[in-house]
């Protein structure tokens, strides 16, 4: 079946599809990201990895303003159910995503196994400080994308970098074509979801995502205001036996691939 590695479309239920045999592995990106992006965390991975885009990414519709993490966990889960997965990776969005898949004990997550949730930026709530810190930056980026100011959106969003990956030329383009496709593209519907929480604390969603039996992975980094470490370790002590991994600032999408891939092999196998 051909696609575009990029850019797959309905026919492939928006999902690109590598590698052969046993075990299967979904792969979920982060808000502005693309399959692009979550293709290195799959590197040195066994078996299938099937890489997903979400609504509003990749040239799949968006769903219309106000997403929630409910949205993308339904999305998720047909992902999960269309390639028989049974382990997932998913980063910042998809993670919140697939946590609330597992807090919910939805169907799609009996078969699996093992669960990585990589950049978390939700959990079942926020800090003041960092509710505030996001509500602020959220209002800086809803004007700059109204008046479609993609320089001004682009250093914003490095203004949450630290220095050193701030500098980065990549990160510098990375960054540009994200604030280019908030401007030119659906993906804008989304901005609210910094300010949404991922987990319901009623009707048991705490006690159902800490019997999951599976193996999970909480990884981060420091220094990064959209994914704060607090996140990461509150979800990491919510979930029985989860192992929490916490880089220097910066390593994860940019100065410590390496070290990514070593922690996502030896958890995957």
């Amino acid at each position: 079946m051909a696609f575009d590695l990029n850019h797959p479309g309905a026919d492939t239920g928006y999902i690109a599809t590598f590698g052969s045999g046993d075990p299967q592995t979904l792969f979920g990106h982060g808000f502005a990201g693309a399959i692009r992006d979550t293709r290195p965390f799959g590197t040195g991975i066994t078996g299938t990895k099937h890489y997903l885009h979400l609504p509003g990414h990749g040239g799949r519709p968006s769903p219309g303003p106000g997403w929630t993490y409910a949205q993308i966990a339904e999305v998720l889960a047909e992902g999960l159910d269309a390639a028989s997965a049974t382990r997932a990776l998913g980063v910042s969005m998809s993670a919140g995503g697939l946590l609330r898949l597992l807090s919910t004990g939805d169907p799609s997550t009996h078969t699996l196994e093992k669960v990585a949730l990589v950049l978390p930026a939700s959990f079942t709530g926020f800090p003041a400080e960092v509710s505030d810190r996001n509500r602020s930056y959220l209002e800086q980026l809803r004007a700059l994308v109204d008046s479609r100011d993609v320089e001004g959106i682009a250093d914003l969003m490095l203004s949450r970098e630290p220095a050193e990956v701030a500098e980065l030329a990549p990160a510098r383009a990375w960054t540009r074509t994200k604030a280019e496709n908030l401007v030119d593209t659906d993906l804008s519907d989304g901005l609210g979801l910094a300010l949404e929480v991922a987990v319901e604390t009623k009707g048991g969603a705490l006690e159902t995502l800490a019997r999951f039996p599976g193996e999970v992975l909480v990884l981060t980094h420091e220094d990064d205001p959209a994914h704060p470490v607090e996140i990461a370790a509150d979800i990491a002590a919510a979930i029985p036996g989860s192992r929490l991994e916490v880089l220097p600032a910066g390593s994860i999408l940019w100065k410590g691939r390496a070290e990514v891939r070593r922690i996502l092999s030896d958890f995957f196998g």
